[in-house]
């Protein structure tokens, strides 16, 4: 029970009073009359701070329009009660506006980033991809060229071997038949010889069997030089095949060797080239993971980057908030605390106008004026004592409203900070799983590229088989045709073409 309440005031006037149970009853009904009183004078004052109060937040906010209507200016007056609740409220929806207009000027802001990114890595891939046309171009070109080279030497070195080969089995040709034509001569001569000696033994024999000797003897003659002229002339002619055939072979065999060669020398070419190709196919793959790999990471540095400042900028937004709640607060406090001392002056000057007005009624001979200023002045001690309790209860209040308010504030700050740090963590494992599924990529592009690799390298050796069985087999029938009077050809060799292996598909 507070001190100087009706009650106690009832207890004072109990011990002081010299009358009998009359005073007492009376006591009793000023006591009741003094409490009414001032429940009905504390409520009037309490009334009269809040209508004061209702009266001070409340403004009245006029706007006048004015436009013309057929030519005549009119006016219109509105009104508005505007209270300092809607005030509140109007300056939140301000701040929150203001604090989404942040939000939307980041999330521009990071848009923008992103896109200038996707538009770097775009050209990035673009430039590699060119990069890797380049290279491969290249690579064929010089493979393209070396085969061209070697064929353009295979070309001059036929050339020049069907040339000599020309050459020589026209000079061996005319070597042998002037020895031939020599041969025919001492052929001739001797056939002549032999006319000479058969007329000189025609000669010796009697001179009526002379004529019809020396006609037998003719005709025996022409006869045998007919018959040994034609086979002289067949021995020679098959000596000169002989002679060609043994050139033609060995040129046949010298081509035949030259284009195995030169087969094979190309083959290894052709070999080179797509190890090369593949080497360089595998190679683009690595280096095109690595480069989705590193703009995956950038990516997300980028997100990173830009959720640590939409985290900033959320902190900061957070800590504003909870001081506007603190400063709202303290103003709050503050208030009661200016207002409370004027309550309590107002309640102490009431209170104290009852007390005298209570003694007073009370008032009986026996009370001296020494005793009613000590029971005033006692009153006014309790009053203080009352109103120092109540400014502490209210301090005491306040400290609690602002431990609260603060561990409100620092659940709010907590919260947040779990909220983000689950947000970069789920970031985080996100890009991991990203980096996981590409490397996985990687590896099933590599293992399908190996698979496709194994049939490319077996039709390349396939069609190396066939070309060499090809060139076997038109070698072959090339030997076992004999030319069987190569004085007579006219191209004493063949060539065999050697088929271009870009056309065949590989």
């Amino acid at each position: 029970m507070e001190h100087g309440s009706p009650a106690a005031i009832k207890s004072d006037l109990e011990k002081d009073s010299d009358s009998g149970s009359s005073s007492a009853a009376d006591s009793s009904s000023l006591d009741l009359n003094l409490s009414i009183s001032s429940f009905l004078s504390k409520s009037k004052d309490e009334g009269s701070v809040s209508m004061q109060e209702s009266r001070r937040q409340k403004k009245t906010l006029k706007k006048t329009r004015k436009f013309m209507v057929d030519g005549v200016e009119v006016s219109v007056t509105t009104s508005k009660i505007v209270t300092d609740n809607d005030t509140k409220s109007e300056e939140l929806r301000f701040l929150r506006r203001q604090e989404l207009r942040e939000l939307r000027l980041l999330q521009k802001e990071e848009q923008r980033a992103q896109q200038q990114l996707s538009n770097k890595l775009q050209q990035q891939r673009e430039q590699i991809f060119r990069r890797f046309e380049q290279e491969t171009a290249a690579k064929k070109r010089q493979y393209d060229q070396e085969v061209e080279n070697l064929e353009k030497k295979q070309k001059q070195t036929i050339e020049r071997l069907e040339q000599d080969h020309t050459s020589r089995l026209r000079d061996e040709a005319k070597r042998i038949k002037a020895d031939q034509d020599k041969e025919l001569s001492k052929f001739q001569n001797m056939m002549k010889n032999r006319k000479k000696e058969a007329k000189e033994e025609v000669g010796q024999s009697p001179k009526h069997m002379r004529k019809e000797l020396m006609r037998r003897i003719k005709e025996d003659l022409s006869l045998l030089k007919t018959a040994e002229e034609q086979e002289f002339l067949q021995k020679q002619q098959q000596e000169l095949d002989v002679a060609l055939k043994k050139i033609i072979q060995q040129h046949k065999l010298e081509i035949t060797t030259i284009e195995k060669d030169c087969l094979n020398h190309k083959q290894q070419l052709m070999r080179a080239r797509e190890a090369a190709m593949w080497e360089l196919e595998e190679r683009h793959l690595q280096e095109k993971h690595q480069l989705l790999k590193q703009q995956l990471k950038d990516q997300y540095f980028l997100q990173r980057h830009q959720l640590l400042k939409r985290h900033e900028k959320e902190m900061e937004q957070m800590h504003r908030y909870n001081q506007r709640l603190v400063e709202e607060m303290k103003n709050k406090q503050n208030q009661e605390r200016v207002r409370l001392p004027k309550i309590q002056r107002s309640e102490a000057k009431t209170r104290m106008a009852m007390f005298k007005k209570s003694l007073r009624i009370t008032a009986t001979a026996s009370v001296t004026v020494e005793q009613e200023r000590e029971r005033i002045k006692q009153f006014a001690a309790q009053e203080d004592k009352r109103q120092k309790n109540e400014r502490l209860h209210q301090h005491q209040k306040h400290e609690n409203q602002m431990r609260d308010l603060q561990l409100q504030c620092d659940s709010n700050i907590r919260e947040l900070q779990e909220l983000q740090n689950e947000k970069c963590h789920l970031l985080i494992e996100h890009e991991t799983q990203k980096l996981k599924e590409l490397d996985e990529e990687h590896s099933q592009e590599i293992k399908e590229w190996r698979e496709k690799l194994r049939p490319r390298k077996k039709a390349l050796e396939d069609e190396f088989t066939r070309k060499l069985q090809e060139q076997e087999v038109f070698f072959k029938m090339s030997g076992e045709s004999e030319c069987l009077n190569p004085s007579t050809q006219s191209r004493v060799s063949k060539f065999y073409p050697i088929p271009n292996l870009y056309n065949s598909g590989l």
